[in-house]
C-alpha cells in the first residue's frame, strides 16, 4: 500500500512517469511522496505561473529545497516544467531572457534533467504578426538552446499548445523549421492536439523525427482537462505511431484535469498508469 492506502502497482514500464502537475494542488513533498506510490521512477517537475508552483516563479532562493524534496523522494526529475518568459514579446529581450533562463538552466543541470518550455505567449495573438512572432520564438529557442547545452542541459519545447501562440498545427511546423534539432527536442503533448481537432496520430506520425517527450491526459475539441479514457485520444494509436517511426521517447502523465476529486487524484493516478503501462510493454 501506498501513504494513502491504495494498492501500489510494480515497477512500470521505464519510459513512463509521471508530472507534478498531476498533483499541483499539494505542496512538492507530498505530490512526490504520491507519484512514487505509482511505481514510476521519472517525473517532470512542475512550475509554470498560474498551473503548478513546485518551482516558484521567479526561482529566487527556492532551489535548495527543491533539489531536497527531489532527492529525498527517490525520484528521477526527467525535465523541469517551466516557463523562461514569452519568447515571441518583444519587450522579452537578450538580457532578460538570459537572466530569467540562468537559474533554470542550473537547476535543470543540477538535477540532470532537460529544461522545457511552452511556445510563446499564453494567448493566440502575435505581439507583431505571425512571421515575426515566430522567428523571435526561434530566437529565443535558439538561444536558450545555447545556454543549456553549455551545462550539459537539452532543451524542449512543448511545440503545439491548446491556449497559447503555437495552437495550430501551422505554427508548430513553422517554429520547428526554424528551430534547428540540436537546439531543441520536440515535447508532443495528446491533450492539446486533441483539444485543436487535430488528428493525433497523423500528427504524431508526422512529427515523430523530433519528439523526445510526450504528455499524456484526454481531451476533446477545445477542451484539454479530461482524465484518461473520458476523452476521444487514442494514446495506443499515438504510441504505435511513435514506434513505428523508430522512436522511444519518454511518456508522461500530466494529469491536470478538471473531472476528479481532489482526494481521488492518487486512484485516479494509478488508473492512468494500469491504462497505458500494457502499451508500453
Amino acid at each position: 500500500m501506498n501513504p494513502n492506502g491504495i494498492a501500489a502497482p510494480g515497477r512500470t514500464h521505464p519510459d513512463l512517469g509521471c508530472s507534478t502537475i498531476s498533483f499541483r494542488h499539494r505542496p512538492l513533498p507530498e505530490a512526490l511522496r504520491a507519484i512514487a506510490g505509482l511505481g514510476v521512477e521519472g517525473i517532470d517537475l512542475g512550475g509554470l505561473p498560474g498551473v503548478c508552483d513546485h518551482i516558484p516563479t521567479p526561482l529566487g532562493a527556492a532551489a535548495p529545497e527543491v533539489l531536497a524534496a527531489v532527492a529525498d523522494s527517490g525520484l528521477r526529475t526527467w525535465a523541469i516544467n517551466v516557463d523562461a518568459g514569452a519568447m515571441n514579446d518583444p519587450r522579452l529581450d537578450e538580457a532578460a531572457l538570459r537572466a530569467t533562463a540562468g537559474p533554470l538552466v542550473d537547476l535543470a543541470a543540477r538535477l540532470d534533467a532537460a529544461l522545457m518550455v511552452p511556445c510563446g505567449a499564453q494567448h493566440r495573438d502575435p505581439f507583431v504578426d505571425e512571421a515575426t512572432d515566430l522567428d523571435r520564438l526561434a530566437r529565443g529557442l535558439r538561444l536558450l538552446g545555447d545556454l543549456a547545452a553549455a551545462r550539459g542541459v537539452r532543451v524542449l519545447v512543448e511545440g503545439l499548445h491548446h491556449f497559447r501562440f503555437c495552437h495550430t498545427r501551422r505554427r508548430c511546423e513553422a517554429l520547428l523549421e526554424r528551430v534547428p534539432a540540436d537546439s531543441a527536442g520536440f515535447v508532443l503533448d495528446v491533450s492539446h492536439v486533441v483539444a485543436g481537432g487535430i488528428d493525433e496520430i497523423a500528427f504524431a506520425r508526422d512529427v515523430a523525427e523530433r519528439v523526445e517527450h510526450v504528455h499524456l491526459r484526454d481531451a476533446r475539441p477545445g477542451e484539454i482537462n479530461l482524465s484518461l479514457g473520458r476523452g476521444r485520444a487514442d494514446f495506443a494509436g499515438v504510441i504505435g505511431a511513435l514506434r513505428g517511426s523508430g522512436r522511444t521517447p519518454r511518456y508522461v502523465l500530466e494529469l491536470e484535469t478538471h473531472d476528479v476529486a481532489e482526494a481521488d487524484r492518487e486512484a485516479e493516478a494509478a488508473r492512468a498508469v494500469a491504462l497505458i503501462d500494457p502499451a508500453l510493454a
